[in-house]
C-alpha cells in the first residue's frame, strides 16, 4: 500500500508542534547493515551509507514492484517525496534509550560536532527520524506526534511493553520511567473521518508516537457508499 503522508509544522520560540499522519501499515522495522566510523579531525561521524540511510524509502519502490510497476534504477536518488524528519531535544540520551531500548529502531547515524551539536538517525518503520542536541542552546522538543496506520494495536503493545519489562528502564522508579516512556490505550477515539483504537507511547520532552487500528465501517465515506446503495 502507497504511503499517505501530511505534515503540518508551526515553529514559535522553542516550542515546536508538528503533526505527521503516516498511513503507513507495516510489518516491522527494515533490516540495515552494520554502522562503520569514519574520524575527521575534530569532528567524529558514524553512519550508514547512505542508500542504507535512504532504505526508510524502499518501501515505495517494493510496492511498485508487487503492483507490476518497475522503479527507475535512480528512483531513490532523484525522488522529490519525504525523506524523514528532524527534532530538537536538550538531552539526547533520553531519545537514544526510547529509541534503542523501547522501540528497538535501527540507528543509521551517529554524528558528534564537539561543542556544536549531536547527531542520531533512526529507521523506525520505514520513517528516518533524525535527534538533533544543539550544545550551545538547550532546545527542549516540544510537542511531536508521528501517527502510523497499523493492523494490530493490541501486538504492538504487548511488544513494546515486553521491551520495557525487559530494559533496565523498567527499574527506574515511576518519575524517571516517564521521562523515556509512557503508555496510553484509547479503545475508542475519532481519527479524521473514522474510529480507531489508538495506543499513545509517549516519549521524552513531549514526543509521541501513535498507533491506529481503524474499525471496519467507522469511516464516514463507508457510510456514505453504504447509503448509496440502498
Amino acid at each position: 500500500m502507497l504511503s499517505h503522508i501530511s505534515t503540518i509544522s508551526t515553529f514559535s520560540n522553542k516550542l515546536i508542534v508538528v503533526t505527521l499522519i503516516l498511513s503507513l501499515i507495516l510489518l516491522g522495522p527494515v533490516a540495515l547493515a552494520a554502522e562503520f566510523t569514519q574520524q575527521h579531525g575534530s569532528e567524529a561521524a558514524s553512519s550508514l551509507p547512505l542508500e542504507s540511510i535512504h532504505a526508510c524509502q524502499l518501501v515505495t519502490s517494493g510496492e511498485l514492484a508487487q503492483k507490476g510497476k518497475s522503479a527507475p534504477d535512480h528512483f531513490m536518488s532523484n525522488s522529490p517525496g519525504f525523506e524523514g524528519i528532524q527534532i530538537e531535544t536538550a538531552d539526547i540520551t533520553l531519545y537514544e534509550v526510547f529509541f534503542e531500548t523501547i522501540l528497538r529502531a535501527q540507528r543509521v547515524q551517529t554524528m558528534e560536532h564537539p561543542q556544536i551539536d549531536r547527531l542520531r538517525g533512526y529507521c523506525y518503520r520505514d520513517v528516518l527520524i533524525v535527534v538533533r542536541q544543539d550544545l550551545k542552546a538547550a532546545r527542549p522538543t516540544g510537542w511531536v506526534q508521528i501517527n502510523y496506520a497499523v493492523p494490530n494495536v493490541a501486538a504492538v503493545q504487548q511488544e513494546l511493553e515486553q521491551s520495557l519489562r525487559t530494559s533496565p528502564v523498567a527499574q527506574r522508579d515511576e518519575a524517571e520511567r516517564n521521562k523515556v516512556v509512557r503508555f496510553r490505550l484509547k479503545p475508542d477515539v475519532r481519527r479524521g473521518d473514522c474510529r480507531a483504537v489508538r495506543l499513545e507511547v509517549g516519549g521524552p520532552e513531549g514526543f509521541m508516537i501513535g498507533f491506529d487500528q481503524f474499525k471496519p465501517g467507522s469511516c464516514k465515506t463507508d457510510e456514505s457508499q453504504s447509503e448509496a446503495h440502498h
